[in-house]
């Protein structure tokens, strides 16, 4: 997981809540209300079946996903979808050690959406997706929403812990109701490797026509990748909508973000110092964690301004799939 500098890494930053906020509590387990969880612990005592379920998601082979109708979703983004989609079947992220994979899913009318949260405007992203997906679902007269929570591990900062009932807590709070069906999170999705604490599973990914979730990891993540890292690093705190399941196309922005003026500094680092700062959990993240860091510092660097040079007319960069399944940027782009 990505982390801001010493600012982020101590905390992607929980809010405090006020009680004038609450409203019912629509987050069931088996028709039986959540309500307030203070650790997973105690989730546990209640719902002891999460712990079995957990083991058996986290047994599950990994499975390797390309480019082929896959729509993959970064930190602080989210996208849905229908099984009607003829470019989008699979949804999924990866990369997640303290943040955590949500995925919402309708069963009547299989609508689906992915999202990957790091504790930074979680409440404003829970909001802005259930908007979303309302729209997505509003002829379904059948079915339910079920939600399922991956990620997360025994980090020393018990960061993931935070995360889990910080997400807990807001999904009690929309209006609609909500039932819980996975929650490989945290100290159920942890295991333990020459005394350090890893997460078990990274990634997730649901086929959108059948409902079947998994464990992947992706060899393509797609388009922009260091544009879309860069965010992370620049104090904007935003989820992000990337895909327009009616014209079938992967949004990019526009968005706007500060300069970073320590990006040729930390481009100067050494890997290990690179990892130890700007990781929320340094001994466990990815391989490719450091050359993701320094590409998305890089463009830093070289955009200063995105409004100017990467959204000019104030346009996001926009990407339909061509006909060997890639995703392209579109020439009205």
């Amino acid at each position: 997981m990505t982390g801001v500098l010493r600012k982020v890494v101590t905390g992607c930053v929980f809010d405090v809540f006020s009680p004038l906020y609450l409203q019912k509590m629509p987050l069931v387990v088996d028709d039986t209300p959540v309500g307030q969880v203070d650790s997973v612990k105690s989730l546990l005592t209640r719902f002891p079946h999460f712990k079995e379920s957990a083991a058996d998601l986290c047994s599950q082979a990994v499975r390797t996903l390309g480019t082929d109708g896959v729509l993959y979703v970064n930190q602080r983004e989210y996208a849905a979808t229908g099984p009607s989609d003829d470019v989008v079947q699979f949804l999924g992220s990866e990369d997640a050690t303290t943040c955590h994979i949500a995925v919402l899913r309708h069963t009547g009318c299989g609508v689906t959406c992915v999202a990957h949260f790091d504790g930074a405007g979680t409440r404003e992203g829970i909001r802005d997706m259930m908007a979303n997906l309302g729209q997505l679902t509003q002829n379904c007269t059948e079915g339910r929403l079920e939600l399922h929570l991956v990620g997360g591990f025994c980090d020393d900062r018990c960061m993931s812990e935070q995360l889990t009932l910080e997400l807990i807590e807001e999904f009690n709070r929309v209006k609609d109701n909500i039932c819980l069906q996975t929650a490989c999170v945290s100290e159920l999705n942890d295991v333990v490797k020459d005394q350090v604490h890893w997460p078990v599973i990274y990634g997730i990914a649901v086929d959108v026509r059948s409902g079947e979730m998994f464990p992947a990891k992706f060899t393509d993540k797609g388009p922009d990748q260091a544009l879309r890292h860069a965010r992370n690093y620049t104090g904007k705190h935003e989820m992000l909508n990337i895909y327009d399941s009616t014209k079938r196309e992967l949004n990019i922005g526009p968005f706007h973000y500060e300069r970073f003026h320590d990006a040729d500094r930390w481009l100067e680092q050494p890997d290990r110092i690179i990892l130890k700062y700007l990781s929320t959990s340094p001994l466990v993240e990815p391989p490719d964690f450091v050359e993701n860091t320094r590409a998305a510092l890089k463009f830093l660097l070289e955009h200063p301004h995105p409004v100017e040079t990467v959204f000019p007319r104030g346009r996001g960069k926009v990407y339909r799939r061509n006909t060997a399944g890639q995703w392209e940027l579109a020439q009205d782009s």
